[in-house]
């Protein structure tokens, strides 16, 4: 009976020691493994970033002058992937595409772009409406499919030209759980009247001025119920090209929305100012020929080395009626009397 009981106990032994022997040597060769797969197939977190734009034949120079400074100062590496309004044919986009000379950029295609999208939109009719009918559908919702397994999206518009090397401007840490656009603060660009956001029923909901030239969202904080809500109702569609801002800005309200700083990227309008921490700038097309030959002389004049510009954050507020109100009159000033 001892000798059965001492072999029992050496079997445990044994079998205790072989175990821990196991796990000791998964722990040692553990982080090998880890390295040899991602020396193979490489990191996420070291992939490139793909980041979209919309262009057009109208103004294509211009555009592609934009987006080569995304790419060449961007500190991060990213993947370019351009939407075309459809006037581009392949002479053009072979143009734009030797225009940067690298194998990062490329167009997708536009009839499979839309039937991806439709396809997404399912069960959202008016969504897929303005999406059919609409650039600014187009502009909105492609980036959004474009790749579908990537959980969050950046979108660039082609009128912002960055004068300073940056880093951090997509940022997927600060994204998730809600968006991040450029920041107004001169108009609140929508399509409500300042009575659509008080009174009986459902009412829509804004952030302070946002400009949708730069978009990124997590696609899982977008409430597609108040989207698809809002864009039925055609009474707050008072300004068409607003339309999707406005309903952008809703959204906004409803998750971790932010904007970037203000005098990092900044809305060109007649009475903007450039500075030394500025390193964007949205070339808006009512004001864009009086500020080119500024920024391209105040580009000109910086200097050439210049370490990354980190990209800071604010979040977005609500705004109310009666300071949305005070924002139209601003707004009327500026376009009727031309006073700024």
């Amino acid at each position: 009976g001892r000798t059965l009981l001492h072999r029992h106990s050496v079997l445990l032994f044994l079998s205790v020691l072989f175990l821990l022997s196991v796990l000791v040597l998964l722990f040692l060769i553990a982080p090998l493994v880890w390295l040899i797969i991602n020396k193979i197939g490489g990191s996420s977190e070291d992939a490139p970033l793909l980041v979209q734009s919309l262009i057009g034949k109208k103004n294509l120079t211009f555009y592609l002058e934009c987006l080569k400074s995304l790419t060449r100062l961007c500190h991060e590496e990213i993947n370019l992937l351009l939407h075309t309004d459809g006037s581009l044919n392949k002479e053009d986009m072979d143009f734009a595409l030797n225009h940067f000379g690298v194998q990062s950029v490329r167009f997708h295609d536009t009839e499979e772009a839309k039937q991806m999208t439709l396809d997404h939109l399912e069960g959202h009719p008016n969504c897929q409406k303005i999406r059919q009918n609409s650039l600014w559908g187009v502009e909105f919702f492609d980036p959004l499919f474009s790749k579908p397994s990537d959980p969050i999206s950046y979108y660039v518009d082609a009128d912002i030209l960055f004068i300073r090397p940056f880093s951090g401007l997509f940022d997927g840490a600060v994204v998730k759980g809600g968006a991040v656009f450029l920041k107004d603060t001169q108009w609140d660009a929508y399509s409500l009247r300042p009575w659509h956001l008080f009174g009986l029923g459902i009412r829509p909901a804004i952030v302070e001025g946002i400009t949708t030239a730069l978009v990124c969202w997590d696609k899982g904080a977008i409430d597609w119920d108040y989207l698809e809500w809002f864009l039925s109702q055609s009474k707050f569609h008072c300004i068409p090209e607003w339309v999707l801002p406005t309903a952008q800005a809703g959204l906004a309200s409803r998750c971790k929305a932010k904007v970037v700083a203000p005098v990092q990227v900044t809305n060109l309008y007649p009475n903007a100012i450039i500075g030394n921490e500025t390193l964007g700038v949205h070339l808006l097309g009512s004001y864009r020929n009086e500020w080119r030959p500024k920024v391209r002389d105040y580009a000109r004049e910086m200097p050439k080395e210049e370490s990354p510009t980190q990209t800071r954050f604010e979040s977005c507020r609500p705004r109310g009626a009666i300071a949305y109100a005070s924002k139209q009159a601003k707004r009327w000033l500026n376009t009727r009397l031309d006073r700024w």
